[in-house]
């Protein structure tokens, strides 16, 4: 059961161990190194595009890597970085990156110019699909002196696959965005229990919506909100779906009791390529709901599970059978103490602070 003492942002965030190395992070000439962003909405896009305009509002000049290959290109790229950064700080690189063997020329062209190489971590293929070699991937990621991991689960998968350069945990993808309206919180716990999905709705990635079971379940509403649902899949009408909202201003169609966080196959657990990520990733979803300050139902061996419980924000599950149990099993001072968690978590994540914290430790 969550606990009911609301903790501070300290709990999530080292904020109070980060004066000096602040300010001194602050004067640090800094790049980002980025790449053409795809217009479409989805959380991958929207990841990006955050980092793009929080780390340009915190200092960092932002370059475009060239998208051909010609010499001319890149030398004028090198000519960018030597002016930029006066033969001192660091070039951070987002991972994925197109073209991948164009990051050993990355990291060599960050060298001559007297940086370090960094690395933001927003997915690793080699956890996500079984045809990606890991050996590979840590290969690249050799390269950089700095790496901002998900959390300490991925973290530990990195140096079991034997990164030795300097890790941070992110803990939690911060979210930009307007205020939330709402609230999106209901204000006490009751039954039945009202449950939205928020995400990528495919057959692919999220086929447990798509599940008999699921739709069966008693003692709880779950609505959806994302792309690419398929509506000839869906067993029953009882799972509304209530279309795509845009992530920048995101608003439900009616208050819930918690956002889901849940992918892959399966209702007994999070199967498939998909849902075994989420035993070390931090899936983006979870960030929008903090950012709307609506407690979360996550994955028991999710490795998220850890952060939401040490926080207080919402409740872990072996199963999504257990839904119509929560209201049940959470008390009105449980649920309420959860959303008060959220308030402070919420103001920071859609001002960008838990990446921001994230460097400078990376930094010190």
């Amino acid at each position: 059961m969550p606990p009911q003492l609301p903790p501070s942002t300290s709990v999530a965030l080292d904020r109070p161990g980060l004066g000096a190395a602040r300010s001194a992070a602050s004067a640090e000439r800094k790049v980002l190194l980025t790449t053409p962003v795809p217009t479409q909405k989805t959380a991958w896009t929207k990841a990006r595009m955050d980092v793009l305009h929080l780390l340009r509002d915190t200092g960092y000049t932002v370059l475009e890597v060239p998208p051909q290959a010609r010499p001319g290109d890149w030398l004028r790229l090198l000519r960018q970085l030597r002016q930029e950064l006066g033969g001192s700080g660091h070039v951070l690189i987002e991972y994925p990156f197109q073209q991948r063997k164009r990051l050993y020329v990355l990291s060599a062209m960050a060298r001559l110019a007297g940086a370090r190489f960094y690395v933001l971590l927003h997915d690793l293929d080699s956890l996500r699909f079984r045809d990606s070699p890991k050996e590979r991937e840590i290969a690249v990621l050799r390269l950089f002196d700095g790496i901002v991991s998900h959390n300490p689960t991925m973290t530990e998968w990195l140096r079991e696959g034997g990164i030795r350069s300097p890790v941070v945990d992110l803990n939690l993808f911060d979210y930009r965005c307007a205020v939330p309206g709402g609230p999106w919180h209901e204000d006490r716990i009751s039954a039945p229990l009202k449950v939205a999905s928020c995400g990528n709705l495919s057959w692919d990635k999220a086929r447990y919506i798509y599940d008999p079971r699921l739709s069966a379940l008693q003692g709880v509403e779950l609505d959806l909100y994302g792309a690419f649902f398929e509506q000839e899949r869906m067993p029953s009408r009882r799972l509304q779906y209530h279309g795509v909202f845009d992530p920048d201003t995101p608003a439900l169609q009616r208050r819930y009791h918690f956002g889901l966080v849940w992918d892959g196959t399966g209702v007994d657990q999070c199967e498939g390529n998909y849902g075994n990520y989420m035993r070390y990733n931090n899936p983006h979803k979870l960030s929008l709901y903090v950012a709307m300050g609506l407690p979360v139902i996550v994955w028991r061996e999710s490795a998220i599970a850890q952060f939401v419980e040490r926080c207080g924000i919402g409740v872990a599950v072996r199963d999504l059978r257990e839904l119509g149990t929560i209201a049940h099993r959470v008390s009105n001072d449980e649920y309420q103490a959860m959303v008060r968690n959220l308030k402070p978590l919420s103001h920071a994540v859609r001002r960008g602070d838990f990446l921001q914290d994230a460097l400078i430790r990376l930094m010190r």
